[in-house]
């Protein structure tokens, strides 16, 4: 029974080499005797790549050689041996790509050597290729630091490190998600509880008594929070011995000087369309803001909504 199977040689994209070696495997394990290994070459190599080596050994047959000649002369016309310095400039100026692994890029290397001739200086030039064709800085400072410093070990080093990234980018991401998904349930979890907030009131009042209740609470908050922040801001400035403002915010615009002096006593306020203040301080609705008088480029920007009485 014949073990493994050899295909047909394609002469436009298969290695000859490659393909020598293969056969030559096949003759051992079926037990293929020497004088058979011509035939078996011309049986299994298929037509296109034997009319090739007709026209190579014309004008005697390809039956009339040895195996080994064979071999060799479909090499030398497929694969001429190339110029040592050009595939020496090509190994020196192979850098590892992008997406590509460091063992991806190591038998990259490897393969190119065989035609660099390098003899005893493989294991030393496939490590400085490593080390600087290596698309990491980092992992290219880590070899830099090393001593001693052979192909072996920097290839085990350097694929280790790249591991380490890998897994802590991945946990790096897991934690971002993790945030994200957190700060999801939060804002879900509290949407729920103003929506219940509002519904159990409706229930026990009028329509819309719920929202006005939760915005009062809310508004309520906000109110205290801004006193807060605007005692804080005086008591500060009068303890550096500023003069400090008036307590009693202007009922025009919210902003703590004399009502008197205050510019938007012309305006009208969106909200219940009288003259004399601003929406911010409209007693129609609860929500108020803290203003700075001191910004005035802010002021601008929220007045800009109001009607100006000329």
């Amino acid at each position: 029974m014949t073990i493994g199977k050899i295909g047909e040689f394609n002469v436009h994209n298969d290695d000859w080499k490659l393909y020598i070696e293969r056969l030559e495997q096949y003759f051992l394990v079926n037990d293929i005797k020497a004088e058979l290994h011509v035939p078996t070459l011309i049986t299994v190599m298929g037509a296109e790549s034997y009319e090739l080596l007709v026209n190579l050994c014309t004008p005697n047959k390809p039956k009339t050689k040895t195996f080994e000649q064979l071999s060799d002369i479909m090499g030398k016309h497929l694969q001429p041996k190339p110029s040592e310095l050009a595939e020496r400039y090509k190994f020196r100026h192979r850098k590892q790509k992008e997406g590509e692994t460091i063992s991806e890029y190591v038998a990259v290397l490897k393969k190119m050597s065989k035609t660099c001739e390098f003899g005893s200086w493989l294991e030393e030039s496939l490590r400085d290729q490593l080390v600087c064709g290596i698309a990491s800085e980092n992992i290219r400072q880590r070899l830099f630091a090393e001593s001693k410093l052979d192909f072996a070990k920097a290839y085990k080093l350097a694929s280790s490190m790249e591991s380490a990234e890998k897994d802590a980018a991945m946990v790096e991401g897991s934690k971002s998600a993790a945030g994200t998904d957190a700060t999801s349930t939060v804002t879900c979890q509290a949407i729920t509880t103003r929506r219940q907030a509002t519904g159990m009131a409706e229930r026990d009042g009028e329509p819309g008594a719920g929202r006005r209740e939760v915005r009062g609470r809310r508004g309520s908050r906000e109110r205290r929070a801004g006193h807060e922040a605007a005692t804080s801001v005086l008591s500060e400035r009068a303890r550096l011995g500023e003069r400090a403002r008036p307590q009693r915010p202007c009922r025009v615009c919210g902003a703590n000087h004399n009502e008197s002096t205050c510019k938007f006593t012309s305006y009208v306020c969106r909200v219940c369309n009288r003259q004399g203040h601003l929406r911010r301080v409209c007693p129609n609705i609860v929500k108020q803001y803290q203003v700075d008088v001191e910004n005035t480029s802010r002021d601008e920007e929220e007045d800009s909504d109001e009607f100006q009485i000329l």
